[in-house]
């Protein structure tokens, strides 16, 4: 008889053991895969979202100032007379008793004559008068229009070899010719308020910069680029976009070759653009330490499931298949729903305190990102934006009568021209708080312009509105001067829409409304 080898075979165990254990090391290297995969594509979503709700804002805030800035000018335009035109030294007394106005434009006011020739300018300097500015493109582009003009940069004489804008509006004469050119500068090396967008971040090394459509550089954090072409055509092709009228955000390679998420908003008070970039390693950092704990957790994992396969497999696929579950789902969550629940110090449960101190983390920053931009900063109160938003809501609805209330302070314009734009807040402020005190908490009050307020109250018809305003007007005359020699005074007009496609209508002869009674305070202020 022939003697038969024994074929050694592994225990049931150990095979099991070395089955499962491959099972899930390749389950768990695909669960992490793809867990990463969509946490990548979720971030990348949730940050470019954010990023351009961030940049919207900004943009909306420097727009609004631009186009406060250019109104200014407009303003003290308005002043000027044809003997100043005349006499240099009259026009020089002119601009420098516009104190509030320098501290607007700090690279100085301008007087320029038909003929383009400097008439006075403050600061005074010395050996300037009469100089030809008349090749400058501001001031062609004035003349030839007859509009105000926001320039693009220049390097400035008034402050020389200094980056600067100007602001320009045309002085006319009785005929509506043009006599003159007002002029204000703002110096781009100064922390003004297109300055203040060199020092803003995103996150650690994310920062903004603003251009011209013609690629020049206004506003950069590193100076040594304003002034010079952003990037050339071909460089940066998702900025050639944005210059061909794109908005919006998106993964791009600069023309330094560095990867980022940048996104990309046109201002409408002239053609900039403000970008924000985002470096990509800095924005994925929260996946690549997801992923070294993933794999930490895989190498971890299979050793301990080698001792005890089944009470560890059934554990870790059971944590892992929920946590999956939850990130695939926590777009339909919120709150407390949004986190994470494993109670734990193992490596499962390190990656669930990073993935829950990254939800928070992103939590507030939504929260704080939506606060910003459905609320007005100054007061508190909602803003312009988020009132047309509540317009269109309800005028798509069925809930009426609807009435609407216009308020707008009284004399604001002459308190920022004489006492300071502090005072001025301090007037809007407090017209904010005698409203907010007046109205529901449903009612919708908002801060729809400089000196104007809007109210929308649901379910209220008009004779409740009246009763409100009524009393409403008593404690406004009651409310203590917020500014010394400044008495609080708002005028009103208000509307009711009684069904809600009329509510726009309803807006419109509030307005109306509220004019008309700030006429006729006028009227009776000049007739005392």
């Amino acid at each position: 008889m022939h003697s038969v080898t024994p074929t050694i075979r592994h225990s049931i165990a150990f095979r099991m053991t070395v089955a499962v254990c491959v099972f899930v090391v390749l389950f768990l290297s695909l669960l992490a895969a793809g867990a990463l995969v969509y946490f990548k594509h979720e971030l990348r979503q949730t940050i470019t979202a954010q990023q351009f709700t961030m940049l919207t804002v900004i943009a909306q805030n420097i727009g609004q100032k631009l186009k406060h800035s250019q109104q200014v000018v407009i303003d003290v335009s308005r002043h000027v007379t044809p003997e100043m035109v005349k006499d240099s030294d009259a026009a020089q007394r002119f601009l420098d008793a516009r104190f509030g106005v320098r501290s607007t434009f700090d690279n100085g006011l301008f007087l320029f004559s038909r003929e383009g020739r400097i008439i006075a300018e403050s600061p005074f300097l010395p050996n300037r008068r009469g100089r030809d500015i008349s090749f400058r493109d501001y001031f062609k582009k004035t003349i030839a229009t007859r509009q105000p003009v926001i320039s693009a940069p220049f390097i400035s004489t008034h402050t020389p070899d200094t980056p600067a804008v100007l602001f320009t509006a045309p002085v006319l004469d009785d005929k509506g010719e043009v006599i003159a050119i007002l002029g204000g500068g703002l110096n781009l090396l100064n922390n003004n308020f297109l300055g203040e967008l060199a020092s803003t971040r995103i996150a650690s090394s994310g920062y903004l910069y603003l251009l011209c459509r013609d690629r020049t550089m206004i506003m950069h954090p590193d100076t040594s680029r304003i002034m010079q072409v952003a990037a050339p055509p071909g460089a940066n092709k998702l900025l050639d976009k944005a210059l061909q009228g794109f908005e919006g955000s998106g993964e791009n390679i600069n023309s330094r070759g560095v990867a980022a998420l940048t996104s990309f908003k046109h201002l409408h008070a002239t053609d900039w653009v403000i970008v924000a970039t985002y470096p990509r390693d800095e924005a994925y950092a929260p996946v690549y330490r997801a992923q070294k704990y993933l794999v930490a957790s895989l190498l971890i994992g299979t050793a301990v499931i080698i001792l005890v396969v089944r009470r560890i497999m059934e554990r870790n696929t059971r944590t892992l298949m929920r946590f999956a579950v939850h990130v695939r789902d926590i777009a339909a969550k919120q709150g407390a729903e949004r986190l994470f629940r494993h109670d734990s110090d193992d490596e499962i449960g390190i990656l669930a305190q990073t993935f829950n101190y990254m939800i928070q983390a992103e939590d507030r920053k939504s929260e704080e990102l939506f606060h910003a931009s459905t609320h007005d900063a100054l007061t508190g109160v909602f803003n312009r934006a988020y009132f047309d938003d509540q317009m269109a809501r309800l005028s798509r609805g069925r809930q009426t009568p609807i009435s609407v209330v216009i308020a707008d302070i009284d004399g604001l314009k002459f308190c920022n021209d004489s006492r300071g734009h502090v005072a001025g807040d301090a007037l809007i402020k407090a017209t904010a708080r005698a409203l907010a005190e007046s109205f529901r908490t449903e009612d919708v009050l908002a801060r729809i312009g400089g000196d104007e307020f809007g109210v929308l109250l649901p379910g209220v018809a008009a004779d409740p509105v009246e009763v409100t305003l009524t009393r409403l007007r008593t404690a406004v005359d009651k409310t203590e001067p917020p500014v010394a020699g400044f008495p609080l005074s708002v005028s009103f007009g208000s509307a009711t829409a009684l069904v809600p496609d009329g509510l726009m209508e309803a807006f419109k002869q509030a307005d109306q409304r509220m004019y008309r009674a700030k006429r006729a305070k006028l009227l009776e202020e000049s007739d005392a």
